[in-house]
């Protein structure tokens, strides 16, 4: 999917914890692996009370949370 496959530091993706309530938690991708080598991946800074270490989500997992509504796409 292009919004994945297009995804670089500086981006922000925005987890749906309850579309019925408008919570959304807001992750800002810190790096990316670009290694054609290696599965793409990229790291995701979360903010709010609960932030804490990056984390690491491969292209196809983001993929199927977007195709699932789970997941929003600014890119920066």
């Amino acid at each position: 999917m292009f919004q994945i496959d297009n995804l670089r530091a500086g981006d922000i993706v925005i987890f749906i914890d309850d579309p019925a309530r408008l919570r959304n938690i807001m992750g800002f991708v810190i790096d990316d692996n670009y290694n054609p080598n290696d599965e793409q991946a990229v790291l995701i800074q979360f903010f709010g009370k609960d932030d804490g270490e990056p984390l690491h989500y491969y292209h196809r997992e983001l993929e199927e949370y977007l195709e699932n509504g789970e997941i929003r796409i600014q890119h920066g």
